[in-house]
């Protein structure tokens, strides 16, 4: 299992195992993948929350959820109720599907979650949380504001370092 903050280079570090022929099983893509149009969860989700959360084409409006369900911890059990599940099912599917010798699953909230119960050691990649700001704040084109609550919502930097088998220090160049 591969985690790390917001900005902390996950995707980096993942990239560069697929490089190497390793598989790589991204809870973030598995997240979009069981949301998308024609999806169960998806169904699920105008369900509960309402149908206006579905665009003319479909797929889920991610803001307008995020709208609900932030800053309101029942809206967010709810929709957590709906969504990890069916993640949990796709993660698994794919790690079963995996042909190199062994599959990195990459997950922000691998310890938060029950994901870690699937990888057999946790690599962090961490970052202190002022490059994880910058770096974020760049990609994402977002406030600090906004990357703040993102860290905020996330297990101290300090839990994730003491649960890791192995630590990265990403505090330099890429290479």
């Amino acid at each position: 299992g591969l985690t790390g903050g917001i900005g902390s280079g996950k995707t980096a570090a993942s990239d560069h195992l697929a490089t190497h022929g390793i598989a790589v099983v991204d809870a973030d893509v598995a997240a979009r993948q069981v949301v998308a149009p024609g999806q169960p969860a998806l169904a699920r989700i105008a369900e509960m929350f309402g149908r206006q959360l579905l665009l003319a084409d479909g797929s889920l409006d991610r803001r307008a959820l995020r709208e609900i369900v932030f800053g309101n911890p029942e809206q967010l059990r709810r929709l957590e109720a709906i969504t990890h599940p069916a993640i949990e099912a796709e993660l698994q599917r794919q790690l079963q599907a995996a042909a190199s010798p062994y599959a990195v699953l990459v997950s922000p909230l691998l310890l938060e979650t029950r994901q870690h119960r699937m990888a057999q050691r946790i690599l962090l990649i961490d970052a202190p949380e002022t490059l994880q700001l910058e770096r974020a704040s760049q990609r994402d084109n977002s406030s600090p504001t906004q990357i703040q609550a993102i860290i905020a919502q996330q297990m101290a930097r300090a839990e994730k370092r003491k649960r890791a088998h192995d630590i990265l220090l990403n505090d330099g160049s890429l290479a």
